[in-house]
């Protein structure tokens, strides 16, 4: 149907559009979109702290390997959690419009954030190097 060659397969996901959404669909809507951008906002706001912290009391702080580890933590829960909610809101919203015996047959709707989970990681490491910085900070403000 698609003119596809020998050995090619060819995937098509069905996209639903409705004229005149009901009050439960626009709030799937919502709760579909609002987790990511609450963990974005929230995300900015520690990654602020974090910074100003950091310019005002130095690098090498206990308070600016707290407040990675703090980031690093919101990124971690708060990417799986909005993960979770989001496809539980797209299942949600994808039953509303298909049939009731096509809703399972349509696919999974979780993708995994692998960059975020990365990226926390790489905040806990750092935050690990940034706490042994102030330990060796306080070893020379010792013997000095």
């Amino acid at each position: 149907m698609f003119g596809a060659r020998e050995r090619v397969t060819v995937n098509a996901s069905p996209e639903y559009c409705t004229s005149h959404p009901s009050r439960g669909q626009q709030a799937l809507e919502v709760l579909r979109d609002l987790p990511s951008t609450i963990l974005m906002l929230g995300g900015l706001l520690l990654l602020n702290r974090l910074l100003r912290g950091a310019a005002r009391d130095g690098v090498y702080t206990a308070q600016t390997a707290s407040r990675l580890w703090g980031l690093g933590w919101w990124l971690l829960a708060g990417s799986l959690v909005t993960a979770v909610a989001q496809a539980i809101a797209k299942a949600e919203l994808l039953a509303t419009f298909v049939e009731e015996d096509m809703a399972d047959a349509l696919g999974n709707v979780w993708d995994i954030p692998y960059f975020s989970l990365f990226t926390a990681l790489g905040l806990f490491t750092f935050a690990r190097i940034v706490r042994a910085g102030v330990v060796m900070r306080e070893d020379v403000e010792a013997t000095i």
